[in-house]
């Protein structure tokens, strides 16, 4: 029975001893004793060739090897070449800056690839890796001589183009996140060179979107005016709750009390970073009590 020639560049690289791990955990599933199935390795130039060979006769024991090379294979693709695809994309796609930046991206685009890695959804590892595997079997089924990288480079064209969307959006939400981060350090230096006009003032979170601002002894605030600078800063805000940030942004509160059961809301945390180090929340005063009650 003819023997299948699965083959990668380098010889003592950590590439080519994890691929021979892989054949060697997979071989030991359908082999457990070493006696049906054969793996041999050798150098021809600058690649490492492992040969493998089935020593009984039949399209079962041919179709089991085959779907052992598929697995193999197919992991080795996505935990060796799949991250040196996706920054290579990057690399074209985004032209980073610097290192900083590319490891960022890089992130972000792992991110999205495994946010699903526990649901059933096309991107969770498990699907991949099925698709992966079964396309490594076709190959093999009509070849019996398989080179890695040029697999990779010239049968998997939708492979490619899915990791391109995948990176292209990554991108996106990295480019919002950097200017909206922009934005808030902005509105942080605004805030540290801004005279204080009150000691202090309680935020009072009644809902999703909703807020009071009362002065210390408790008078809901009132402003006669908008800081010019803060109208402008705010006309490019990207926050729907541009109010309650316009007002505070406006009277600097040396010390802002946040009175609020939902302090995980991205509005909160908004407020926690713009005035760093002058919010204290509060979750169990009377007000706050009185609040829970009422939602």
């Amino acid at each position: 029975m003819g023997a299948y020639q699965i083959s990668v560049p380098g010889h003592n690289s950590e590439e080519v001893n994890h691929l021979r791990r892989l054949l060697q955990n997979k071989l030991q599933h359908w082999d457990p004793v070493g006696q049906t199935i054969r793996l041999e390795e050798k150098w021809v130039g600058d690649r490492t060739v492992f040969r493998l060979s089935h020593l009984r006769m039949g399209k079962q024991p041919e179709k089991n090897l085959r779907l052992c090379l598929g697995t193999a294979v197919a992991e080795y693709i996505l935990t060796v070449d799949e991250p040196e695809l996706i920054r290579g994309i990057i690399s074209r796609e985004f032209h980073p800056k610097h290192r900083e930046e590319m490891d960022q991206v890089t992130e972000y685009t792992f991110h999205l690839l495994h946010e699903n890695e526990t649901d059933e959804g096309d991107r969770s590892f498990d699907q991949r890796k099925e698709k992966m595997v079964r396309t490594v079997v076709r190959y093999l089924s009509q070849h019996r001589n398989l080179a890695v990288d040029g697999f990779v480079r010239f049968r998997l064209k939708k492979y490619h183009r899915v990791l391109v969307k995948l990176v292209e959006h990554a991108i996106d939400e990295y480019l919002l996140d950097k200017e909206y981060q922009e934005f808030i350090d902005l509105l942080k230096y605004f805030v540290l060179v801004q005279k204080s006009k009150v000691p202090m003032v309680h935020v009072i979170h009644t809902g999703k979107r909703k807020f009071q601002v009362l002065e210390a002894d408790g008078r809901p605030l009132r402003l006669k005016e908008m800081d010019v600078v803060v109208q402008e800063m705010m006309d490019h805000s990207y926050s729907q709750e541009d109010l309650i940030v316009s007002t505070l942004l406006t009277v600097a509160p040396e010390r802002i009390i946040l009175h609020t059961r939902h302090d995980k809301e991205n509005v909160i945390r908004t407020l926690m970073q713009i005035f760093e180090g002058r919010v204290v929340v509060c979750h169990g005063c009377p007000e706050c009590r009185s609040r829970s009650h009422s939602q």
